[in-house]
């Protein structure tokens, strides 16, 4: 099992870790596949993936094509991989690229299938409350996360949980699962199951304006925003024209007027309670806890928020 040719597909450091474990566990990576490197930052350098990294790393053959065309096909041909696993990859991969592989091409999804297809499941899971979610390991089909489930791994989302934590948890539960189902795949010792489709549901990428807090909202919704979206790249709101993150906070059961500054704690009110920050930055500036924000934060109780 060990000897059979795998292909690896992934970009961020999700997909990184992944294959970090393919690598420790002694799987024979012929060849992998990850985005471009993208200018980024301040200075506008040109960054690698972190996959990129690891396989460079590694001495291991590397690709980054900006699409699948006849050439790429051909170059993967030639590499003649038993299996292809994709995790994050960022490109949307052709029949007849699919159809290489002896035992086909897999994906590493984060979230339970066919709940929150697409490229943000886990900001999507905890801005919409879910109580649980998982890893889905499925075979890949021309459709966005269509393909049928190989295996299924929950994972219960506690409500103080936030982006970063969960998808470190979800990364190595992930990991888990698929080193144990590739023996499984290569001895042709699974079931496949088909997706539910009465129960799908989309989780497209966020936009910078997505990540704005409308606290015309409750409570219960502005903290489950700011959980999504933090604590990187953040949630945000206006104030005197600044624009100011909060990375995380918490729920207080005070009432007062929705979208003004409470009191001199910097109590924020919503439609239902209001939130007190934990973690808040500036515009230009370093992430800070609130009490540090107040020493150096000039405001007025009662003032308007994203006026």
């Amino acid at each position: 099992m060990i000897n059979k040719k795998i292909i690896f597909m992934g970009t961020p450091s999700i997909a990184a870790q992944h294959l970090n474990i393919l690598i420790e566990n002694n799987f024979n990576i012929v060849g992998v596949f990850t985005q471009p490197p993208r200018k980024k930052n301040r200075g506008m350098t040109l960054k690698e993936s972190d996959v990129h990294k690891v396989a460079i790393k590694n001495n291991l053959e590397l690709f980054h094509p900006t699409s699948i065309n006849t050439d790429i096909i051909n170059q993967t041909k030639s590499l003649n991989p038993d299996l292809i696993i994709v995790v994050a990859y960022g490109l949307i991969l052709p029949s007849n690229f699919l159809n290489i592989p002896k035992y086909g091409c897999i994906n590493v999804h984060v979230s339970l299938l066919p709940r929150w297809r697409g490229a943000a499941p886990i900001e999507h899971s905890l801005l919409q409350g879910d109580l649980e979610t998982g890893i889905s390991i499925i075979k890949i089909n021309p459709k966005l996360d269509a393909g049928d489930i190989i295996a299924q791994e929950i994972l219960p989302i506690h409500k103080s949980v936030y982006s970063d934590e969960l998808t470190l948890s979800l990364t190595n539960l992930g990991k888990i699962l698929m080193i144990k189902i590739l023996p499984n795949i290569f001895e042709k010792n699974i079931t496949l199951k088909k997706q539910d489709q009465n129960k799908i549901t989309y989780a497209k990428k966020f936009t910078t304006e997505d990540r704005k807090i409308n606290f015309n909202s409750s409570s219960d919704k502005v903290i489950n925003h700011i959980r999504a979206h933090g604590p990187k790249p953040g949630s945000w709101f206006v104030y005197r024209g600044e624009r100011i993150k909060i990375l995380k906070a918490k729920k207080i059961k005070e009432q007062g007027v929705k979208a003004t500054i409470l009191n001199k704690n910097f109590l924020l009110g919503c439609s239902e309670g209001s939130i007190l920050p934990i973690s808040i930055q500036r515009e230009g500036k370093r992430a800070v806890t609130l009490g540090n924000f107040l020493r150096g934060f000039s405001f007025s109780i009662g003032d308007k928020l994203n006026a």
